[in-house]
């Protein structure tokens, strides 16, 4: 059957491309990001020496300049069609200054633009102050909170840096991630055994009782990352917590409690003290919560070591094999 040149030309263009003969046919490359546009949820990147080009992007901390991992498609010439994440890490603070105090929160100009942040940390602010701002960990890096005044800024150390003051006691800031994460069954009196091949696989934190699982509990061991800081204090902890994959559509709440588990125990896990709530989660969905001060001065010991679920909502939490899930930030001091 003879065809018209139009439609020959038609029909071609619905062929894939594909990939010619000896090209490169990996599906991830690395890439480094030239550009970022929070609200249309894209990075530009360039690979090598490549035009930069704009790919929608998995909603990760980005720094422009820093390498990305990124995923293409061979039946398009391997044209570059998403950005799977972040290879280097980016900064979960960011210095901001202050230009209003307002009822509805505080101004702040941070990352190109100004930002109407709340909650804060308790404490006075003034326009002009340099305040320290917490980004979102799932949302791209959007700035969500301030979290003091950055005295440092203006003239003292960095966060993790040291002091021009020998003796004195000197801020610093450190990040440490989870080492080990699971679940534990007690109707079975086991661990990583309920939905182990989806919504996170068995290093998702899954708390509360439904669909025949089973109360529950789950953990997240830091080791002895927090104790080696040998702090004098400890000022501020924070930990991101985001919601897994899930068929259940409806905002769940993830109560966390602090273990001296740092790592995975053979039976349950143990846990004490005060908690700490998210606010209602959407699957996928983030949200970067303070942990209680009462539980600082045990995490600064060693007593504290991890962090289990024990809210009554039946929910996962993504562990430790997602980059920015249960990563507590930590703001302490040290004797310079």
């Amino acid at each position: 059957m003879s065809s018209s040149p139009i439609d020959q030309q038609r029909n071609a263009r619905m062929l894939p491309t594909g990939l010619r003969p000896g090209a490169d046919t990996r599906t991830l490359v690395a890439g480094v990001v030239a550009g970022l546009n929070i609200d249309a949820g894209q990075v530009q990147v360039v690979v090598e020496a490549s035009d930069p080009v704009w790919v929608a992007a998995a909603p990760f901390i980005y720094q422009e300049g820093s390498r990305v991992r990124l995923r293409r498609s061979l039946q398009d010439g391997g044209r570059i069609e998403y950005c799977e994440g972040p290879i280097d890490d980016a900064p979960m603070f960011v210095t901001g200054r202050v230009t209003a105090v307002g009822p509805g929160g505080i101004h702040v100009t941070a990352l190109g633009g100004e930002w109407v942040l709340k909650p804060f940390a308790a404490g006075t602010y003034d326009p002009g102050d340099d305040v320290w701002v917490i980004r979102h960990p799932s949302g791209f890096g959007r700035p969500e909170g301030v979290l003091g005044v950055a005295a440092e800024a203006a003239g003292g150390s960095d966060p993790g840096g040291g002091s021009a003051n020998p003796g004195e006691l000197v801020s610093r800031q450190a990040t440490i991630s989870p080492q080990h994460s699971g679940s534990w069954k007690s109707s079975s009196g086991r661990w990583d055994s309920w939905n182990p091949d989806r919504y996170g696989g068995v290093a998702t934190l899954w708390q509360g009782n439904a669909y025949g699982s089973g109360p529950m509990v789950g953990w997240v061991g830091y080791g002895d990352q927090a104790v080696n800081l040998h702090a004098e204090t400890i000022d501020l902890m924070t930990a991101s917590v985001i919601r897994a994959d899930s068929s259940v559509a409806a905002g769940k709440t993830a109560v966390l409690q602090g273990s001296p588990n740092g790592t995975r125990p053979g039976g349950a896990p143990s846990g004490g003290g005060a908690t700490a709530a998210t606010g209602p989660l959407t699957p996928g969905a983030g949200q970067t919560i303070q942990l209680p001060s009462s539980t600082y001065e045990a995490w600064r010991t060693g007593a504290l070591k991890g962090l289990i679920t024990v809210g009554g909502d039946y929910a996962g939490f993504y562990g430790y094999t997602r980059g920015d899930a249960f990563v507590i930030t930590v703001q302490y001091k040290v004797r310079a």
